[in-house]
């Protein structure tokens, strides 16, 4: 070892201007951090980034469902549960982009309701309760929408017409069974006034 002063133990580079950055190094990170913040904030399209920001879900026992963008997901939009047992939502949002706002939205809604109703934790006995459990997510979702003010009963007609010409391929990247969604018929959405 080699002492230098009282104030100083060791020999150290004659470069060396203490532990801080240097405020070139500072102002650089600084900028990266935050060039970093934008590219995540405003890398999601439109419609993702609002369904993100502006959606609430809860699971079957009222806890707070985590919603994360993964781009490796199957689905547009996928519910499931985390080795912890917290709920989580996965949201592709490359999968199907040429679907409406709408019906991107009630895709998200749809996963949300599955948590919400339970069906994940309890499954269905037979396929009628499993089809008794996809109806009841599908007016959870639409009922959503609707009670937001995002959609009116026309608007929820033509959601339900967008969703049932949906094909085989784009069912495969849609959250639920394939299936003929009956909204306006099932659903009994009476606006609140």
């Amino acid at each position: 070892m080699i002492f230098v002063g009282a104030g100083n133990m060791f020999l150290r580079p004659k470069n060396y201007h203490g532990p801080h950055l240097k405020f070139r190094e500072r102002n650089f990170m600084r900028r990266l951090i935050w060039t970093t913040v934008f590219l995540i904030a405003f890398s999601l399209p439109a419609w993702a980034q609002e369904s993100l920001d502006n959606t609430y879900c809860s699971d079957h026992h009222g806890a707070r469902v985590k919603i994360v963008s993964d781009s490796s997901a199957r689905k547009l939009s996928e519910a499931g549960m985390t080795a912890t047992g917290s709920s989580v939502i996965r949201i592709n949002s490359g999968q199907l982009s040429n679907l409406s706002s709408n019906v991107r939205s009630f895709a998200v809604n749809f996963s949300c309701a599955s948590l919400t109703l339970g069906h994940l934790v309890k499954g269905a006995r037979d396929i009628y309760e499993h089809y008794d459990q996809v109806g009841n997510a599908d007016c959870s979702a639409a009922a959503k929408l609707f009670y937001s003010g995002r959609l009116d009963l026309e608007g929820v007609v033509t959601l339900e017409e967008e969703i049932n010409q949906l094909t085989r391929e784009q069912w495969s990247h849609f959250p639920g069974p394939v299936r003929v969604v009956s909204l306006k018929d099932s659903c009994s959405l009476k606006p609140l006034n």
